[in-house]
């Protein structure tokens, strides 16, 4: 009688690996076997976009994570992190990575079309992207610089707006055109991602401070973590789709100047 609260025990996660063993790397071993087998090219070029945007993300997020941790935003409970670097627990390096696979894996589970058409290019929605994402990260940058409790919030939309301002610059006609399949594969993710997030902070996994943060929390859960994992959601997946467009562009520009 007394072996099955010990073993419930042993799988509620006290620190950042178990955390990952018990509630990420399942969902993100599931979601890789359920991808469909693509021809080789796809495959190919679904390889390379994974790795190109795990690197990315954990190059980009590293300073401004680090910046974050140092000045005290979020920190972690007592026993959670086993090392760190850049002041950043290695669980959090390892976040970075298994959210970008997570959202990518759905995306190619769930299929779209990088096809490239004519129309594509667009000013319209290129120069309205460009101008959202200079607005975030201006916006972003002033909220960080007037009051303490802004300075998440802040920070956090002064890191997504370049990363908008580029993507949209380049794709915006595109992603407009086929705005289904990279918003599904954005949010769906997310919603998982945002139910572990809130259990974690319950269990005092990582505490966010109340002096650099808004205090809005629906449903308990921050929201600058709320905006947090779904703007990382959306930048990964439309980077992803954007990747093979770029690819299929190339491919018809190639195949034209051939002709």
């Amino acid at each position: 009688m007394l072996f099955y609260p010990w073993v419930l025990r042993q799988a509620v996660p006290t620190t950042y690996l178990q955390f990952h063993l018990v509630l990420t790397l399942p969902l993100l071993a599931l979601l890789w076997y359920l991808t469909p087998a693509y021809d080789r090219i796809r495959r190919r070029r679904g390889a390379v976009g994974l790795a190109i945007l795990v690197a990315i993300a954990v190059a980009y997020t590293t300073p401004w994570g680090s910046y974050m941790i140092q000045r005290g935003v979020w920190w972690y409970g007592e026993g959670v992190v086993a090392a760190r670097l850049l002041s950043i627990p290695a669980g959090e390096y390892l976040f970075f990575g298994i959210q970008t696979l997570t959202v990518g894996f759905y995306l190619y589970w769930r299929g779209f079309d990088p096809s490239y058409e004519t129309g594509d290019f667009a000013w319209g929605p290129r120069i309205a992207g460009v101008g959202v994402g200079v607005l975030l990260f201006g916006g972003g940058l002033w909220m960080v610089f007037q009051q303490p409790s802004w300075l998440y919030l802040g920070g956090l939309l002064a890191w997504v707006g370049p990363v908008v301002a580029l993507q949209w610059g380049v794709g915006g006609g595109y992603l407009v055109r086929r705005p289904r399949a990279w918003i599904e594969a954005a949010l769906v993710p997310t919603i998982y991602l945002w139910i572990i997030d809130r259990w974690a902070i319950g269990q005092g996994l990582w505490v966010l401070s109340e002096q650099y943060t808004t205090g809005i929390a629906p449903f308990g859960l921050p929201i600058e973590e709320i905006l947090f994992f779904l703007s990382a959601g959306v930048m990964t997946v439309t980077g992803l789709v954007l990747f093979e467009w770029v690819l299929d562009w190339n491919d018809t520009r190639t195949a034209a100047a051939k002709q």
